[in-house]
């Protein structure tokens, strides 16, 4: 009996530049924008302006002091200005799509009608970047900063093993982190299903701390490894990396004490492309509950996933079995005391594309974070 393979679409999006490793991988370099960051103009003296990880400081746009980023870097995350759920996020009153409208919008994905909790502050800056001259009265022209990320992964896998893949979730996910660097710097984060790394290493670029998790299947934690320390040039110098097993279908009851103690900081957890199977799937949402439960500091989960559809004869209609069966197992979980806990907000996706990929209109980037906030 043959077994089904699946293959990544993104593979036929894009050309990128792979070599073979001989043992049935693929190395592939996938290349990004910096956001906000550009070259700058030399400084009179003829001497670059100072670089930190290929990236020049700046703080909202303006220059920052040595002295000032040096001290930003080494901030303890506690000391980091507190956030509640107010974003750069649209909902809608349904699961539908979500809002991108230039007012602010305060309507809810998931909740009870009228809860402020999460309100969407989607705002255009509509001013124009200024023009820029060096000393000759020249213009100095813009240049886009560039990086690559080398990861090895497979480019075909059973069902079950599609964690040694690459998906669009994680570049869709790789792009909001770096949309949203200020938010995730020098913060604990946490990713569930990390596979072979792609967004774990771009949350390394501003985070404190990274805990990679995933199954151990056919490799994947050593070839996790083994990414997460082929980038280390591009992780800020402050990060701290962790790669450890973390199963769904484990309670949290169950996990290491070593891996339940470095839990207590994460502030923000990050998954991609973890809906694929419904038992997956619910193992999935408590997982989720029993974090958002267990987990002081946690503000908010990210999950960046596709909806895939399929006609059934049974709906007439094309439909997105795996995600619709998410909507209705965490909406399950959440409201099983009679009242619902947690909300569920479909994030605006005007955000930009750093990344070379197809941001089709079936990605969603969903954010869960506590009702009483």
């Amino acid at each position: 009996m043959s077994v089904l393979e699946v293959t990544s679409e993104l593979y036929s999006e894009a050309e990128f530049c792979s070599t073979e490793t001989g043992n049935g991988n693929s190395i592939s370099k996938f290349t990004f924008v910096y956001p906000n960051r550009r070259d700058a103009a030399p400084a009179e003296n003829g001497t670059q302006p100072g670089l930190a990880n290929g990236m020049d400081k700046r703080y909202n746009g303006q220059p920052v002091a040595d002295s000032e980023s040096k001290a930003s870097s080494v901030k303890d995350s506690e000391e980091v200005e507190e956030e509640s759920c107010f974003e750069e996020e649209s909902f809608a009153s349904d699961y539908g799509d979500s809002l991108c409208e230039e007012e602010q919008e305060e309507v809810l994905l998931y909740g009870e009608s009228g809860d402020e909790c999460c309100i969407a502050t989607h705002q255009k800056d509509t001013k124009p970047p200024p023009i820029v001259l060096d000393k000759d009265g020249d213009v100095v022209v813009v240049r886009q900063r560039k990086g690559a990320i080398d990861i090895e992964h497979r480019k075909s896998t059973r069902l079950d093993a599609v964690g040694l893949q690459i998906w669009r979730g994680a570049l869709l996910l790789g792009d909001y982190i770096m949309h949203n660097e200020r938010k995730f710097k020098n913060t604990h984060i946490l990713e569930l299903g990390s596979g072979v790394g792609l967004t774990s290493i771009v949350a390394s670029m501003y985070a404190r701390e990274v805990i990679c998790t995933d199954i151990d299947i056919e490799g994947l934690l050593d070839l996790l490894r083994d990414n997460m320390q082929r980038n280390a040039h591009l992780s800020s110098p402050h990060c701290r990396v962790h790669v450890t097993e973390l199963d769904f279908k484990v309670s949290y009851q169950d996990y290491p004490r070593d891996l339940k103690t470095k839990l207590q900081d994460v502030q923000y957890v990050i998954a991609a492309d973890v809906i694929y199977d419904d038992d997956i799937t619910e193992a999935f949402v408590r997982t989720i509950v029993s974090l958002l439960l267990e987990l002081p500091k946690l503000k908010a989960i990210y999950i960046a996933l596709e909806k895939r559809y399929v006609f059934t004869l049974e709906d007439m209609d094309s439909v997105a079995p795996c995600y619709d069966y998410f909507l209705r197992y965490f909406e399950k979980r959440n409201g099983r005391f009679g009242v619902n806990r947690w909300k569920l907000i479909n994030v605006c996706m005007d955000f930009p594309r750093y990344f070379d990929y197809d941001k089709v209109k079936d990605l969603v980037l969903l954010k869960v974070c506590h009702a009483s906030k």
